[in-house]
């Protein structure tokens, strides 16, 4: 029971290489598996929306940036 070549999960999936790679590189770096072959597996098994797993992604890389108000906004 081994897994599929890429290529084979990649067309399965329908998403293009550079995003399978960074889907695989998320869920090793996030700890839901131990290394980027367990990656493979694990999206050809749950049949896996790439576009989902890069959207946490984004989510997880995205910072809250706190504007301060100037003294013309308080004053008015």
């Amino acid at each position: 029971m081994g897994a599929k070549h890429p290529e084979a999960v990649i067309n399965k999936l329908q998403c293009n290489k550079n995003e399978f790679i960074l889907a695989a590189k998320h869920l090793v770096k996030t700890g839901v598996v131990k290394s980027p072959g367990d990656a493979i597996r694990y999206m050809e098994a749950q049949n896996s929306s790439v576009s989902e797993i890069i959207e946490q992604l984004v989510v997880s890389k995205q910072t809250v940036k706190i504007l301060e108000e100037s003294d013309e906004d308080q004053t008015e």
